[in-house]
Formats: structure tokens, C-alpha cells, sequence
């Protein structure tokens, strides 16, 4: 189970340490979800991993407006009050502002996961059919009816592809607690924008997760990442949650990764 911490009025973390830790894995949910959807890789512990992480303003249990750039800033100060060294992982929405503060601060950081997530680098079709329609849904959110976008959310594909019923059943717990708040509002992220040119030079040890059952665009993003210097893939068979349905070859893959940086 995750301990909670309060670090600043609007930062609640959740935590899990390891005996005896050697690195701290720094974890950042995706749209909808919270800290909870981190619980299957609670095993890392057990290997000298600590994991840290929280619910991002408008999600889970934190009520703030939502704001990237703040939620980006929190993961500032708790890398740089970390006692140990962090490797910084996002899924989803979460993975694309894990990538782009390593954009802004390479140095701070041992190591990215990069999961499920899109590169500003790359070109994004929001229409397509694998991905949600973010449109419809804010025009649910606008008219109050948070109870049919969770259920339309909850049946597509990303939300969906190689989790069991179990699993759905557990994250739609999390579902439920999702307000529409970014819908309505929606939040910014103009501090950790970064240039073409330092996007194409951003040289942090990087491990991307492709996903089988994953959007296609998405794995688009996923592969053209990995031409970048410093990479390695985790190719998983589960979809977008990988991490969640896939969790023991997932923490599997991603404990050896570690290793391979000597940590």
C-alpha cells in the first residue's frame, strides 16, 4: 500500500520504500486515473526501489484547478529534495510530462519510462478512432453529464485492451473519482515547452514502453522515440495499461532496465 505525505499545502504524495533503496521511481498518472494505478508496481520495493507519487491538480483526490505546469513543478521540487537518485515515469498523459521535463532538466534525472504517451515532436491526429474523443467528452463534461463520459470512456479501447474484468472493475474505482475538471478548464503547459532542436538532442537513459494493443499513433510516438540516443523498448502484449494488466513481465522488464544504469 502507498503511505501519504504531505510535502506543501497542495502536494499530497504517496509513497512506498524499499528496505534498502538505491533509486526512487518517480511515477506520473494518466487522464482520469490517479496514484492508484501505480499499485501493481508496489513488487519494485522489493528491490531496492522506492516508489513516489501523487494525484496531479483536477485528478483522484486533489481537487486544485488542474495545471500541468504546476503538476510539473511538484515533480520539480520532489526531484530536487530527493536523498536518492530519481528515474522519472509517466503512462499516458503522464508520460508525455515526464518527457517534457526531462526536456527542461536532462540532468536531474537517472533515467525516463516513457508509457502510452504522445511526443510533441511528432505529429497527432486527434480524430482518429483509437483515441478519445476529447470533443464529445467536454461537451458531456459541460453539461454535466460526468456519469456517460465515464461510462463511454471506461468501454474504449485504451481503457480497455488487455486488462481483464477484474482490472476494469478496479480502475473504473478510480474513474469515478474524476470530475471533468481539465474539461472545463482546460490546463496549461507553457513553462516546459521546449524547442525542436532540444527535443532532438535530449540524452537521458530512456526506456519506452510499446505496447501491442496500444493506439497506433501511439506506438508511432513509441517507435520514433526510439531512435533517439540512450533508448531501449519494453515490448509489451497488453494495450495502452500495460503496466496494469501486464504487471509482473512489465516490472520485470523495467527492474532489469534499471539495473543496466548500475543502480
Amino acid at each position: 500500500m502507498f503511505n501519504p505525505r504531505q510535502v506543501t499545502d497542495d502536494l499530497l504524495v504517496r509513497y512506498a520504500n524499499s528496505k534498502a533503496p538505491t533509486v526512487v521511481l518517480l511515477c506520473i498518472h494518466g487522464w482520469t486515473l490517479d496514484h492508484r494505478s501505480f499499485e501493481r508496481q508496489l513488487p519494485l520495493t522489493e528491490h531496492g526501489i522506492n516508489l513516489l507519487t501523487f494525484d496531479r491538480r483536477g485528478y483522484g483526490r486533489n481537487s486544485s484547478p488542474p495545471d500541468t505546469d504546476l503538476d510539473l513543478s511538484d515533480v520539480h521540487h520532489l526531484v530536487l529534495t530527493s536523498d536518492l537518485p530519481v528515474i522519472l515515469y509517466g503512462v499516458s498523459q503522464g508520460a508525455r510530462l515526464a518527457l517534457r521535463y526531462a526536456q527542461a532538466y536532462p540532468k536531474q534525472l537517472k533515467g525516463l519510462i516513457f508509457q502510452g504517451g504522445l511526443a510533441d515532436s511528432c505529429a497527432f491526429d486527434p480524430s482518429s478512432e483509437d483515441e478519445p474523443p476529447l470533443a464529445q467528452y467536454r461537451r458531456l463534461a459541460q453539461s454535466n453529464q460526468l456519469e456517460t463520459l465515464r461510462d463511454h470512456w471506461a468501454q474504449h479501447p485504451l481503457m480497455q485492451a488487455g486488462l481483464s474484468d477484474k482490472d476494469t472493475a478496479i480502475l473504473r474505482e478510480q474513474l469515478n473519482d474524476y470530475q471533468g475538471l481539465d474539461l472545463l478548464t482546460p490546463a496549461t503547459n507553457t513553462l516546459f515547452s521546449s524547442p525542436k532542436s532540444e527535443r532532438e538532442t535530449l540524452d537521458v537513459p530512456m526506456l519506452i514502453t510499446v505496447a501491442e494493443q496500444d493506439s497506433k499513433q501511439r506506438k508511432f510516438h513509441a517507435e520514433s522515440l526510439l531512435r533517439s540516443r540512450n533508448t531501449s523498448a519494453l515490448r509489451s502484449e497488453g494495450g495502452h495499461l500495460c503496466n496494469f494488466s501486464h504487471h509482473e513481465d512489465f516490472n520485470r522488464d523495467v527492474l532489469s532496465w534499471i539495473r543496466t544504469l548500475g543502480l
